[in-house]
């Protein structure tokens, strides 16, 4: 059911106050105020049923006053406008705010590398949903967006569970079909598991390659069976472990730079791990808290103060802000800011307009990718089971044929040999 917001008249400048101050616009020929914006691209914003009804009421409150009509090009360049300044000032309230931005946490850490620090050109990301924090390169991002970032899954819109391990949530990378998901960390640290492009971390493939031997290992710290393990690596040591378990109970976990490049990795079970003060897995947890209740504390806590920013969103737009950078009347910027503010309350306080960010582009794009591919094999399938159908037929008319000619041969035979019994008779007698 869509319901009209009502909000409170708002005081209006006097008329000839409102035209003068509205310099860059002139009256039409239907009688509408039409604006002369720079061309800065096509308005992302359409408006509704609600929207259109509203303004229809405006403009005759403004026919009343002796103004001129505002048009529906106008309001969606107002609402528009509105939009973006709040997304703009929302993301750098979160980046600033204690408790919102990365730089005030100081045990937070790479979900797959599990390194708390960041470099220009790899830097820690954080997902506006779902909180995970990643590098750059750990995660496949090629181009960190300007505004809000979502992590595969939360783009997606899906809570999958990892293939290789029973923990849920974290980074998460698809694999070549796209149905299942697997951490980025299981992927590397598990040996028979390969990643496609290694510049976007994705997919994960050579799933198939884990041997039966591996899925039947149980692990040590959680005793669960699910997905698959690794060992330690002390040579006289078999215990096995989760990859993820392993990062929460803070296992030592090396990663080794050889010659041409190569990484080795090399892990440790409760037994044989050391404590050196730089490893950055090995953290005091304080109060006798784990690590995974501390991380779902924080993320409450964060979840909160995200809650309670995005319920005062309208405090971080100025309508003078707005007026400023259309070239209109504060007042009527302010009569639409009314409208516009009553509008998000009643949407749950949730954005007229998506962010825009070159992360969600791409995942579409990559999804499409992904149907093309997925539409290709389809198509072959059916070729394929075409042809299989036409050598069915063709198979079975041959055998009818072949059939056929042995009847023939069949009833000559039979007739030759009476023909050769009668001859005989006659002979005899």
């Amino acid at each position: 059911v869509r319901v009209s917001p009502e909000f409170e008249k708002t005081h209006l400048a006097p008329t000839e106050q409102m035209l003068a101050s509205l310099t860059s616009y002139g009256p039409s020929e239907s009688g509408h105020l039409d604006m002369k914006f720079s061309p800065r691209g096509m308005c992302r914003y359409d408006l509704d049923e609600v929207d259109v009804h509203w303004l229809e009421l405006a403009n005759a409150e403004f026919q009343e006053a002796g103004m001129l009509e505002v048009n529906e090009l106008m309001m969606e360049k107002i609402i528009e406008e509105l939009e973006s300044q709040c997304q703009e000032n929302m993301n750098q309230a979160i980046a600033t705010e204690e408790g919102l931005g990365i730089e005030y946490d100081e045990d937070v850490v790479c979900d797959v590398c599990r390194s708390p620090e960041g470099e220009d050109g790899n830097e820690m990301v954080f997902c506006d949903k779902c909180n995970i924090c990643v590098h750059q390169a750990c995660y496949g991002i090629l181009k960190v967006p300007l505004g809000s970032w979502l992590c595969r899954t939360c783009a997606l819109g899906v809570q999958p569970k990892c293939l290789l391990c029973p923990k849920r949530g974290g980074a998460l990378k698809p694999t070549r079909s796209g149905t299942k998901w697997v951490h980025v960390s299981c992927a590397l640290w598990i040996p028979e598991v390969s990643i496609g492009c290694p510049e976007k971390m994705e997919p994960i493939t050579k799933v198939s390659h884990i041997p039966a031997s591996r899925w039947a290992l149980a692990c040590s710290l959680c005793t669960e069976r699910t997905g698959t393990c690794i060992q330690c690596s002390m040579a006289s040591c078999i215990t096995a472990f989760h990859v993820t378990c392993a990062f929460d109970r803070s296992l030592e976990m090396r990663t080794i730079l050889v010659q041409n490049d190569e990484v080795k990795f090399k892990s440790y079970c409760l037994e044989h791990s050391s404590t050196p003060t730089n490893c950055p897995a090995r953290r005091e947890i304080p109060d006798g808290m784990d690590q995974s209740e501390r991380d779902l504390e924080k993320a409450k806590l964060r979840k909160q103060k995200l809650q309670q920013l995005e319920e005062e969103f309208y405090e971080l737009v100025k309508p003078t802000d707005v007026a400023q950078e259309l070239h209109m009347s504060g007042a009527l910027v302010d009569f639409f800011y009314q409208y516009w503010r009553l509008k998000r309350k009643s949407n749950f306080n949730k954005p007229l307009l998506a962010p825009q960010t070159d992360e969600v582009d791409n995942l579409a794009q990559q999804e499409q990718d992904i149907l093309y591919r997925r539409l290709r094999l389809f198509t072959h399938l059916r070729q394929d089971l075409e042809r299989v159908r036409n050598l069915c037929y063709m198979v079975t008319r041959r055998e009818k044929m072949k059939r056929s000619v042995s009847r023939l041969q069949e009833q000559i035979f039979h007739h030759q040999t009476k023909l050769i019994e009668e001859n005989l008779y006659r002979g005899y007698s």
